[in-house]
């Protein structure tokens, strides 16, 4: 059998969370291929987080070059719009959505973290949310692979940080995990906590070897997220921030779609919700209230 040609960026956190797709495919050959030159992941001249797509462009020229058969991609990360020629064809089971903090004080917590003490983060929806709950705050800029930002906070240079929760465990880091923050407090991020398995559109072998790990559930909450972002113009670091839930009580099915626009200083924001019997549906009708209150 031809190997399974899999590509993934060749961060740590890529590869970790590479590494349980490579398990569950076995015995099927497979030959895994970093990828060094992502733009979000470079050290230096990083490309901004501004820019659509900055972890994934050349992951996806190789995919569509044939150099590779899977591309690996956080959901949140990958382009908001499809490539085309490529589609996402496979989503894992979602993970816990919800960020975390994580301090020198396993017993600390967002709540009782002092006045002025100093929380590490580049993101602005996370920037947002916490100048919106606890603006006394002093938020620090600080992006980079979750080990760099760990030794940051090791140096003293932050009191504090705010990460995704699914990004300390597949880094076996559960145990430095402080305080998983409500959602309601941080909404988190579009796509939040979902891996992607990106194919080309007209490789059907392919599609069939992955189709084991493909989560139907986690499928229709992931398009729903993504709809919203294309239709709100969102991508990884916009003021746009949501989730879709499945609500399965045995007699029917229902999704909630939240979806949360602000200002960057966390001033304004339009927080819509509705639940409905069609996720794509309810998707549609959150975005034309979020647009009907000026988001």
């Amino acid at each position: 059998m031809t190997p399974l040609r899999i590509g993934a960026r060749a961060s740590l956190m890529s590869l970790a969370q590479s590494a349980p797709i490579l398990a569950n495919l076995a015995p099927t050959p497979m030959l895994l291929r970093p990828f060094f030159g992502a733009g979000g992941d470079r050290e230096e001249n990083r490309a901004p987080l501004e820019e659509d797509g900055v972890f994934s462009q050349e992951i996806e020229a190789a995919l569509l070059a044939g150099d590779i058969d899977v591309a690996v991609h956080c959901l949140k990360d990958a382009p908001t719009h499809d490539t085309p020629g490529l589609t996402m064809a496979a989503y894992l089971r979602r993970d816990d959505i919800r960020d975390c903090l994580v301090t020198r004080d396993p017993e600390a917590r967002l709540d009782t973290l002092p006045i002025g003490a100093t929380v590490g983060t580049a993101s602005v929806r996370r920037t947002a949310a916490l100048c919106a709950y606890r603006p006394d705050l002093e938020l620090v800029p600080l992006r980079g692979p979750v080990y760099n930002r760990l030794e940051a906070l090791h140096r003293h240079d932050v009191d504090a940080l705010v990460v995704a929760s699914c990004s300390m465990e597949r880094l076996g880091l559960r145990h430095r995990i402080g305080e998983r923050i409500n959602p309601e407090i941080l909404c988190p991020p579009l796509g939040a906590a979902i891996i992607a398995l990106q194919t080309r559109e007209d490789d059907m072998d392919t599609r069939k070897r992955i189709s084991k790990l493909h989560d139907q559930e986690t499928e229709i909450e992931a398009e729903a997220e993504r709809l919203v972002l294309r239709q709100m113009g969102g991508f990884c670091n916009a003021p746009l921030a949501g989730y879709c839930t499945t609500h399965d009580d045995c007699n029917s099915v229902t999704y909630t779609v939240r979806a949360r626009a602000f200002s960057p200083d966390g001033g304004t924001v339009i927080d819509v919700r509705l639940t409905g019997e069609n996720a794509t549906q309810t998707a549609m009708a959150v975005c034309r209230q979020l647009t009907d209150h000026g988001a």
